[in-house]
């Protein structure tokens, strides 16, 4: 009997973790203005600690998982807000996340529906969660390039021949043109074969002459 009441005792004196009690907007209201500000009072204080905000967190979303607001929320006490602007109308959620007075993490969620009048614009939501203080990710500027383009090639002058010098021998030339080794031979054989008459014309006309006289 006791050990019973012993346990109750221990089961009572233990600290209960802080609690959502109040929101706004309600849980399951239907708005038809924007709320401006958005925000969640718990049961006790929300432990709010220099570096430590980030525990913190409230959450504005769509239907469509679009998100809304800077993500910069504001610890008072109790108390946690956002500002932020809805959207088109429809059904949206409000998440929390903080950190009650005994160091224990609390989260939970207040459903609401937003209904403007028509013809009311609405902010444009965001497809990632934004992060308090990041400005959002901008567009890279489309590349450039600074490549000179390639000048084309005549196919004729790409494989040009080639090119005479004057170390060229006759051995350079293709047999049968003007400059080759062909009409040179030609000529010397000609020329020797002249000579060679002479020659031999020569000595047979001493040869008769002798002949004669004798």
């Amino acid at each position: 009997m006791h050990a019973a009441l012993a346990a109750l005792a221990a089961v009572i004196l233990l600290p209960a973790h802080a609690a959502m009690i109040g929101s706004t907007p309600s849980d399951g209201d239907t708005v038809t203005e924007q709320p401006g500000t958005f925000s969640v009072v718990m049961n006790e204080e929300i432990l709010s600690l220099e570096g430590a905000d980030s525990a913190n967190r409230l959450q504005l979303t769509d239907a469509q998982g679009l998100f809304y607001g800077d993500g910069c929320v504001v610890v008072e006490g109790d108390t946690i807000s956002l500002e932020a602007e809805l959207g088109e109308a429809g059904d949206y959620s409000l998440a929390y996340q903080v950190v009650s007075a005994d160091g224990h993490p609390v989260d939970g969620t207040v459903s609401f529906a937003f209904e403007p009048a028509e013809g009311e614009a609405g902010a444009a939501g965001s497809e990632t969660a934004p992060i308090c203080g990041a400005a959002p990710a901008a567009s890279e500027p489309a590349s450039t390039s600074t490549t000179e383009p390639e000048a084309s090639v005549d196919p004729d002058e790409a494989a040009p021949g080639p090119v005479a010098t004057d170390d060229a021998t006759p051995s350079d030339a293709v047999e049968g043109d003007e400059g080759g080794d062909f009409p040179f031979i030609a000529v010397g054989v000609l020329a020797l074969l002249v000579v060679l008459a002479v020659i031999a014309w020569t000595v047979n006309r001493g040869s008769r002459r002798r002949r004669d006289e004798a």
